[in-house]
């Protein structure tokens, strides 16, 4: 995670201003991440991005987590990082979610930043430009 972090804040960097505006947190439970994210969820900032790496395997509790994210916080990018035996859950595959297996690349990592980050600002712009009647601005 400390990678990605740092992939991340330099990324950031390089992008204009998006690290002025920007906070890192990392949570090395489920509890502390549900009670960061309730904290920022009641004064209304939800984040713009969330990153769940599932470990070395994915148990039930993280499968349950991740629903749970992506049910409760539609408007943020939720990148999973998962093992590279871990079979993708069958309702995992709309263009909002983000499954990257381990382990990863800065490439991969950067490409999939600009995608979440820099080219849909949510996982509902990107629903709506991937619709057949979008044909650009």
């Amino acid at each position: 995670m400390d990678k990605l972090n740092q992939w991340t804040f330099r990324w950031l960097l390089e992008h204009g201003n998006m690290a002025e505006d920007s906070t890192l947190y990392t949570c090395n439970s489920i509890e502390s991440a549900q009670s960061l994210l309730e904290s920022a969820l009641i004064i209304g900032q939800s984040p713009s991005l969330i990153i769940f790496d599932h470990a070395d395997h994915a148990t039930e509790k993280n499968l349950a987590f991740s629903k749970e994210l992506h049910n409760g916080i539609p408007e943020s990018w939720i990148i999973e990082i998962i093992p590279d035996d871990m079979p993708l859950p069958e309702d995992s595959r709309d263009d909002s979610t983000f499954w990257i297996r381990r382990p990863v690349s800065e490439e991969e990592w950067c490409a999939t930043l600009e995608n979440v980050l820099h080219k849909n600002c949510s996982p509902q712009w990107a629903k709506w430009t991937q619709h057949k009647s979008f044909r650009g601005i």
